[in-house]
């Protein structure tokens, strides 16, 4: 008799269950108790950055990039320009251990039409070593960096953080020993119920540290296309002509700044943003550990 992991049941139901997370995320809003029990299971202790897009720091005109000092603690990449995703390559390098999965779980349980459905999650940390091998592969340092690439040449947001629903549904042990590090499209991410959850549930899913909107209105036609075509937690509409960003929605994921015709979003890094960002990340999980 076949041996059923509960990561089998687990995608099975996920496949089943993903469409209703909007449902779930507002009934949590309604429902204190529900919240506090759905909190508990999968969210408890969750803390994770969205980085931007590295072509959303690189599409600033030339002459505006700064080259910033980040203290030694990573290398700058071609072109001395700092980008976000050095904080997921500087974690990879540290960790011991690298699981990639064979595909993305949110991109085939919505049957996604816009983006590569094998490009699956990385996670990092001794807590990747108990994923069924039927989910994934142990993979080098430089086979994740490359994945890290392939995703950002694909179009996909990248997002770093302990992520407690991972470790429940890959039966992985302790939240602090899995590190997951995803790369999202709008149509598809799981995290695009944010909005829809309790102001405290969904504060766990922010920006990357040290970086910020820049918005001109004066360059703004109102065509939309930041609203309608590329926000994924619907943080931007379009009031009098000129678009509107809510703040506390914003995740500065960067896709705005790269859709913009008018080039009237930038995203601005702090100087010490790498830094920041990654002290936030290195406590969360020992990916060193053996």
């Amino acid at each position: 008799m076949r041996k059923i992991r509960f990561s089998d049941i687990s995608v099975r139901l996920i496949n089943i269950t993903f469409s209703t997370r909007f449902i779930l995320a507002r009934a949590c809003q309604k429902l204190p108790p529900l919240a506090w029990a759905v909190d508990k299971m999968l969210f408890e202790g969750d803390d994770i950055q969205v980085l931007p897009r590295d072509a959303a720091i690189q599409t600033r005109r030339a002459g505006e990039v700064k080259e910033l000092d980040v203290n030694a603690i990573v290398p700058v990449s071609a072109g001395n320009t700092v980008v976000p995703s050095q904080v997921l390559k500087e974690m990879i390098k540290r960790s011991r251990y690298h699981f990639l999965m064979n595909s993305c779980i949110c991109r085939t349980s919505n049957n996604c039409q816009d983006y590569p459905h094998d490009l699956g999650c990385l996670f990092l940390g001794r807590g990747s070593q108990r994923i069924s091998p039927k989910l994934g592969r142990t993979i080098s340092a430089s086979e994740a960096i490359q994945h890290v690439e392939k995703c950002q040449d694909a179009g996909l947001v990248p997002i770093i953080g302990r992520n407690k629903i991972d470790s429940v549904w890959l039966s992985t042990g302790p939240k602090e020993e899995l590190l997951s590090i995803c790369h999202c499209c709008q149509c598809c991410c799981l995290w695009k119920m944010s909005p829809h959850l309790p102001e405290d549930m969904g504060s766990s899913f922010s920006s990357m540290e040290g970086v910020e909107i820049n918005f001109n209105p004066e360059d703004c036609n109102g065509c939309g296309i930041c609203a309608h075509e590329t926000c994924f937690v619907n943080a931007i509409s379009v009031i009098n002509g000129k678009a509107k960003r809510n703040h506390n929605i914003c995740r500065i994921c960067g896709r705005c700044v790269e859709a913009c015709p008018q080039g009237a979003v930038k995203i601005l890094v702090g100087d010490d943003a790498i830094k920041n960002s990654l002290e936030r990340v290195e406590p969360l999980v020992n990916v060193e550990q053996e």
